[in-house]
């Protein structure tokens, strides 16, 4: 019996049959009351086809009673660092030491497992920059249940082909799960949680942020019934909000963490700022004549300031005071001129001897701020933003098409390519120990990779825009990224959570700081300087959810201390000179 089409008014589509328009963003955020009728009717019917196929299939059933498991007995199968397939059935207790079920091997069913996987990847290619990461999570768990039905319907030539293709769309960080799963290779090797899993006991539980929720689930009206019936057996799929928020180490189907050096640090114990202390801030003025500024960076001793202009030079002013390192201490100022297009990142070198520079005309240069020459020169990608590690002669590179690059000195090609971002990158960060590297990317995600090791081993979700700003504590330990969406968003690397999301710019971050005390955190956009106590912030801090927190979050308002609103440009780049004094680089509008 061939599976029918669910159809459903032309005028209720968005795009069109298997198209999005990725420029309207609000193609998706108003549905008729029809269109929820039809995925009632669909949910409805799958489900008494579900019930229907699994009692054909299992002749010779479950043995046990149906016990519904909790959340929480999910929640531990995943800290134990099991996958979502692995371990013993929850749903379903068996009475004896067996589970077991009888195998698909109905050609056309297996095939409508493949065209989910695929219909579902093919959205991914699809659909804006800013919902391909929570689509993208739905392939690696839809892969897993399609090879475990073929390994459960004895067709293991045709499971392992399946594999080799369809792990093709993952990044390596899935590399150790895939290799797992190779390992079960006949229906005996199925775990319990597995087994329950392919009759359609359980489901797996899937969060989306709203919009993306209803896309999806949008575009899956076009699919045909059987491959709804695929998704819908297996797969709970619910949205949430900001104030809903998922946690990583509970979702199935993410690479699982990996152990961290010297970045358990503890904040030490700092007095704040006095909320009626007035910190002093020096204003770079960065202005760029005729040329709009396109990017700006301050050398580690801040005697030097570069800018990136957009008719292809690069202006140089040194001799800065340290002390008071404002517009009006400059001394003199070098052009540098060599690119051919716009350029769009600096980086100063540890030492302050080499400055770097990446440009449109997909070439990078590094220059000698001591002769003022091009010393050499790196081509062959567009590369969107540079940053230098703080020890050694390493520096990274991230691009558009998704892939941070490291160089070193000995060579002009590099030594080390990561790949996971979905999306083009816009901001990378050296840990202080330089063995990390974060990247932020239009996929919504920031990545933390182990650059010795080659890994991703660490994923942070929870931006709904492109991130563009990227620091550390000085302690090592918690991560503060910022973005389009105007969100500040504060990490805890040791344990991979969110800490505290804090809302209160209206346009995007640009810069983000940290004091050389550790306490004070400070964020610029396009017009406000903000300054809020990340000691406060930290301290109340609980990194085991399951515990009783000891105390209320503080709000907002308590943890933000000043406001500066009076720049006459764009905020760039902010560095703290001390304690109580910060370095703030505004780009002047073109003249």
């Amino acid at each position: 019996m061939k599976n029918s089409k669910v159809k459903r008014p032309s005028s209720e589509k968005i795009g069109g049959k298997g198209k999005i328009n990725p420029e309207n963003r609000d193609q998706v955020s108003v549905f008729s009351s029809e269109f929820f009728q039809v995925l009632h009717d669909i949910k409805n019917a799958v489900e008494l086809s579900v019930k229907a196929t699994v009692e054909k299939e299992s002749s010779n059933g479950f043995a046990g009673n149906s016990d519904a498991g909790t959340s929480m007995e999910r929640i531990e199968v995943y800290k134990r660092g099991k996958d979502f397939y692995e371990g013993n059935a929850i749903v379903i207790r068996p009475a004896g030491e067996l589970l077991y079920f009888a195998g698909i091997k109905d050609e056309e069913i297996l095939l409508e497992y493949e065209e989910a996987f695929l219909c579902t990847q093919k959205i991914v290619d699809a659909v804006p920059s800013y919902h391909k990461y929570e689509i993208f999570l739905m392939l690696y768990p839809m892969m897993t249940f399609a090879y475990l039905q073929m390994v459960m319907g004895e067709k293991l030539e045709r499971a392992t082909s399946f594999l080799k293709e369809a792990a093709t769309y993952l990044d390596e960080s899935y590399s150790r799960r895939i290799d797992k799963l190779k390992l079960i290779r006949k229906p005996d090797d199925l775990p319990g949680r597995a087994l329950e899993l392919l009759a359609g006991a359980d489901t797996v539980e899937v969060a989306m942020v709203r919009p993306t929720y209803l896309l999806y689930i949008n575009c899956v009206t076009d699919w045909t019934r059987g491959q709804q019936e695929k998704l819908l057996r297996h797969f709970a799929i619910r949205s949430y909000n900001d104030e809903d928020p998922v946690q990583e180490s509970t979702l199935p189907g993410l690479p699982q963490l990996e152990p961290l050096v010297n970045s358990s640090v503890d904040l030490p114990h700092c007095l704040p700022l006095d909320q009626d202390n007035r910190p002093m801030i020096f204003n770079f003025a960065a202005g760029g004549g005729d040329a709009k500024v396109l990017c700006c960076t301050p050398s580690g001793d801040l005697s030097m300031v570069a800018i990136g202009l957009s008719n292809n030079n690069i202006r140089v002013t040194i001799g800065l005071d340290k002390i008071s390192p404002d517009s009006n201490c400059r001394r003199d100022e070098k052009t540098l001129s060599g690119h051919k297009e716009p350029v769009l990142s600096l980086a100063f070198a540890p030492q302050n001897r080499f400055l770097l520079s990446s440009s449109r005309d997909f070439t990078m240069r590094l220059w000698c701020v001591i002769s003022w020459t091009c010393a050499t020169v790196y081509s062959n990608h567009l590369c969107t933003f540079v940053a230098f590690a703080p020890r050694g002669f390493i520096f990274a590179g991230t691009s558009d098409d998704g892939i941070v690059r490291l160089w070193g000195s000995s060579t002009k090609k590099p030594f080390l390519q990561l790949a996971g971002h979905l999306a083009d990158m816009e901001v990378c960060l050296f840990h202080s120990n330089s063995r990390y590297l974060v990247t932020g990317s239009a996929d919504c995600t920031v990545r933390m990779w182990d650059i010795k090791k080659g890994l991703q081993v660490r994923l942070f979700r929870g931006h709904k825009y492109n991130i563009t700003a990227l620091a550390f504590s000085k302690c090592g330990r918690y991560l503060i990224s910022g973005g389009h969406d105007c969100l500040i968003i504060v990490w805890d690397t040791d344990s991979g959570r969110m800490v505290r999301t804090l809302k209160y710019h209206t346009s995007v971050i640009n810069s983000i700081a940290v004091n050389v005390e550790n306490n004070i955190l400070a964020v610029g956009d396009d017009t406000d300087l903000s300054f809020w106590d990340l000691q406060l912030l930290v301290k109340i801090y609980n990194p085991n959810p399951g515990d009783k927190e000891s105390s209320a979050k503080p709000s907002n308002k308590k943890l933000l201390y000043r406001l500066f609103n009076n720049f006459k440009g764009s905020l760039r780049c902010l560095r703290f000179v001390c304690r109580n004094s910060i370095l703030a680089i505004c780009s002047l509008p073109t003249e």
